[in-house]
């Protein structure tokens, strides 16, 4: 573990009853911001629908979850003119200030994920509104494993060295889940058997539920390092929120709402956190459902490992004092709730002898990296490839060599099944069109 370390154990910030809107920020704006989705790509969605095509969005939605690329040959033009419009907005970024971000990932990675599955995520349940949406699909509770895979596959791809070049795997998989929002956002509020209360829930997937999400990976995982005792530098911060920041832009996030540094994003997020925050039985499923996906990525030994490490997370809200994990009903953490305790533990033992965080650093990446193969082992079903993790990554977080070899075998045996199906379908293509020809 690199960086400075500030001494003594993490301390939960004491209780803050009444939060005030940020100078760059206010209730008004962020009200307004509710009201406000993503032009762009829902005009793509639109369009499916206004051209008569009823089945369209079944069919795009099919297209994109179940498949890693975003093949030509089954998306309209309109589509892949939005894939260049989006591309051509990637921002000039710095390549040094990216370059330092994602060395983070490549130091860090597994514990990144780890945060993500028992801090980034069960905390974005915990708004009361948000976390309609996410239920309304019924993605996770369908396949609790799912949304685990989808959110640690981007964080990947982005992350990685090269992900967000003009045609890196991080732009194109950006590119997609922003057309996944708005096929979500079409659906939810065409469904006339259940609908949407726009007034009370705000959009779907808003401006302000967007910001939020972007603010769990871009800056409440930085704060699950610091609980964790992974001491990163201010200028090691500000590049894992540069790098962020970018994939936000992509994604179609207001620039208003675009903090400028991790000062800001820190306000960011307590506001939107002290306006959602709230109990839910949406969110108390989908927490269930998520705990249940994490358990199949662990050892049976370590089943109660997800619950301990939420309640970890989630026990005291540092911005507002809330127990959030309880309120998200989480199961009473077991024997496993030692295990992040004794990270803290060794760090504070070790600051009294020097700074050697070997032991802790050990311990966590022992957790972490078996949730990182257990990823690696799982199906994720449709057309896609299994769980992908670049080669000097898996080297520089010592992957195993039985677990790294199945990997690499069932992506072999995926990618040659979509190939012979992408032959199959070319084939009959050309069949049809002799056949018009004929007539």
């Amino acid at each position: 573990m690199t960086g400075q370390r500030e001494g003594g154990a993490f301390q939960i910030v004491p209780r803050e009853r009444h939060i005030m809107p940020s100078s760059l920020w206010t209730h008004d704006f962020l009200n307004e911001m509710r009201s406000k989705m993503d032009p762009l790509a829902d005009a793509v969605v639109e369009r499916l629908f206004t051209e008569g095509k009823v089945d369209g969005i079944n069919r795009l939605m099919r297209t994109l979850v179940e498949n890693d690329d975003l093949p030509a040959s089954q998306l309209p033009p309109y589509v892949m003119e939005y894939l260049a419009r989006t591309q051509a907005s990637v921002p000039k970024l710095d390549p040094e200030k990216l370059r330092q971000g994602q060395e983070i990932f490549d130091l860090f990675g597994p514990e990144v994920m780890m945060i993500l599955g028992f801090y980034s995520l069960p905390a974005s349940y915990a708004a009361r509104k948000g976390v309609q949406v996410l239920y309304r699909t019924g993605f996770l509770q369908k396949r609790p494993v799912r949304r685990v895979f989808e959110t640690a596959q981007m964080v990947v791809d982005v992350m990685t060295e090269g992900g967000m070049e003009p045609d890196g795997r991080g732009v194109r998989t950006t590119q997609k889940v922003r057309l996944m929002h708005a096929a979500i956002r079409y659906m939810i509020r065409h469904d006339t058997r259940h609908p949407w209360d726009a007034q009370e829930l705000g959009q779907p997937i808003n401006q302000e539920d967007m910001a939020g999400t972007l603010m769990t990976f871009a800056y409440v995982v930085l704060e699950g390092m610091k609980a964790l005792r992974i001491d990163l530098t201010p200028e090691q911060q500000e590049a894992w929120l540069y790098a962020w920041l970018a994939v936000g832009r992509i994604l179609g996030v207001d620039e208003r709402l675009m903090p400028t540094n991790v000062e800001e994003a820190r306000q960011l997020t307590l506001l939107i956190r002290q306006r959602q925050v709230a109990f839910s039985q949406e969110g108390v499923a989908m927490t269930a459902a998520l705990i249940e996906g994490m358990q199949a990525l662990t050892p049976d030994i370590l089943d109660g490992l997800p619950a301990s490490m939420i309640h970890f997370f989630l026990d005291q809200d540092q911005w507002q004092g809330l127990n959030v994990a309880d309120m998200l009903q989480v199961p009473k953490p077991d024997w496993t709730a030692i295990i992040p305790q004794a990270v803290k533990y060794v760090c504070e033992v070790t600051d009294w002898v020097g700074d050697n965080t070997f032991l802790a650093a050990k311990l966590l990446r022992f957790i972490s990296k078996d949730i990182v193969e257990g990823m690696l082992l799982v199906e994720r079903g449709g057309q896609r490839t299994p769980f992908y993790i670049p080669d000097h990554l898996q080297d520089r977080w010592r992957i195993k060599p039985g677990t790294r070899a199945a990997n690499s075998r069932r992506r072999s045996e995926t990618e040659a099944a979509n190939l012979a199906a992408a032959a199959q379908l070319q084939s009959a293509a050309g069949q049809n069109d002799s056949s018009r020809k004929v007539a």
